[in-house]
């Protein structure tokens, strides 16, 4: 029971806190597995976009027995591309690519990211908007910044 106490805690020193691990035991003799859950995980909540500077901090709810997340962005071709995978769920991209202008998330098991989970709603990135502001005639005669 010692030598499974200090093994287990070498070990734990070493994997993701996220991953939950089973021990089997067969007498002396034991291993330790990654649990991977047999239904999807549940998508992503309160996905969040937090601008600082060019910095951009994405973050999310924790979802139980995940060890990974897939984070893809959507491009300027209609396209989700894979930005990163990740054992936190929380990240900063500096800068995120300029071509992206949504993120979406989806737990992944230890072993395997396809078809594990249901992605997040997606996320807009905040865009610049200019308002014309026009006389009664319809001419411009000034301009404005906001952000959405």
């Amino acid at each position: 029971m010692k030598k499974l106490i200090i093994l287990m805690l070498l070990i734990s020193g070493t994997l993701k806190a996220e991953t939950t691990w089973i021990p089997i035991g067969n007498g002396a003799n034991f291993i330790i597995i990654p649990y991977i859950p047999s239904d999807k995980f549940s998508r992503p909540n309160n996905v969040s976009l937090l601008k600082s500077g060019s910095d951009v901090i994405v973050s999310w709810d924790d979802i139980l027995h995940a060890s990974k997340y897939r984070i893809e962005g959507y491009d300027d071709h209609g396209n989700w591309i894979l930005l990163r995978e990740i054992s936190a769920n929380k990240t900063v991209f500096s800068p995120l690519p300029s071509n992206i202008s949504n993120i979406r998330i989806m737990a992944c098991t230890y072993t395997t990211c396809s078809n594990t989970g249901t992605w997040s709603l997606s996320v807009a990135l905040g865009k610049r908007i200019i308002f014309i502001h026009t006389d009664i005639l319809g001419s411009p005669v000034a301009e404005s910044q906001g952000e959405q």
